[in-house]
């Protein structure tokens, strides 16, 4: 799988869907994953060889929180105020990859009313795409939740394992979480749609212990090697995390498929040479499967986006 990832390119037309699709065709892609594709678009797709997949999101949405409001990850007290305090942050100018809570509560995965929801969102997306991307399948605080069922969870698990540190409790029962409803959705769509490609963008970064994504049930688990912000990580650095996260691949739950992040803003576009370089090490490491992020900085870009379609050629 070489996809591109795509979520601010105008797509209200057909013929905007269709100069969509064409793009990452030319670029040299073979799936796009978007937001709300149409049938039309999965059609376009079709006719150039590339598969679409939909973009699916733990977030709230059509009323869904008004109807279940216990339903969303809780956070403790401090970490609301930090959120309000981080989201008046410029994130080009802190030097951060990622804000210390997220301003988005996703849903809680334990609970089986959010389940239901997220699966009913599968099943939307599959009517129409080939696939599905997660992406925020995550905790706002990078590592649990404090919601009622949360904790009587941890509390259970604490009294069967007395000895236990109670942040290693807490640290292991969120992960379970993270790969248990990943489990859940995996069988959903295989059940929808056989042979349904699922994939995602791990994010947000989980702190405890940021390489699970090898435990993770899909197809392609999406890892980042190279980030969006500055300042860009090395090209050592870049290389060590597309090797570990390689090392740790267990395909009988996923493959590997190295994450590009490159904004389109000229502050943080990479130079040609350093957009080969990445590309070439999440190729190697990705045994040819990897995912682009974003198209619109090829569109903005052509100087870079030959240089994609040159290196995705000489990967065939």
């Amino acid at each position: 799988m070489k996809a591109a990832w795509s979520w601010n390119l105008p797509t209200d037309t057909e013929r905007e869907q269709r100069e969509l699709v064409a793009l990452a065709h030319s670029t040299g892609f073979d799936t796009l994953i978007i937001r709300n594709p149409t049938e039309f678009m999965v059609e376009e797709g079709h006719e150039f060889g590339i598969k679409v997949i939909a973009i699916v999101y733990p977030y709230d949405a059509e009323s869904f929180g008004a109807r279940f409001q216990d339903c969303f990850q809780k956070i403790l007290p401090e970490e609301e105020q930090i959120q309000k305090a981080a989201g008046k942050l410029d994130m080009t100018r802190t030097y951060r990859w990622y804000q210390v809570v997220q301003n988005r509560i996703p849903l809680c995965f334990e609970k089986l009313e959010s389940q239901e929801e997220l699966k009913r969102r599968v099943t939307k997306a599959l009517e129409i795409a080939d696939g599905i991307a997660y992406d925020g399948f995550g905790f706002a605080n990078h590592y649990g939740c404090f919601c009622e069922r949360c904790e009587e969870i941890r509390e259970a698990r604490q009294a069967a394992q007395p000895d236990q540190d109670p942040v290693n409790v807490m640290a292991q029962m969120s992960e379970d979480s993270l790969v248990g409803i990943s489990e859940v959705l995996y069988d959903h769509a295989q059940q929808v749609k056989k042979n349904a490609i699922v994939t995602n963008h791990l994010w947000p970064p989980f702190r405890p212990n940021p390489y699970y994504g090898h435990r993770l049930r899909m197809d392609y688990c999406s890892q980042t090697i190279s980030w969006f912000h500055k300042p860009s990580w090395s090209l050592e650095r870049v290389a060590l995390e597309a090797k570990e996260m390689k090392r740790l691949e267990n395909p009988q739950r996923n493959r590997f498929a190295p994450f590009i992040g490159v904004f389109h803003d000229p502050h943080l576009v990479r130079s040609e040479e350093r957009i080969e370089q990445e590309m070439r090490i999440a190729l190697e490491y990705g045994e040819g499967n990897m995912i682009f992020c974003i198209l619109k900085t090829l569109k903005e870009h052509p100087n870079l986006a030959k240089v994609v379609a040159s290196i995705l050629k000489d990967s065939e």
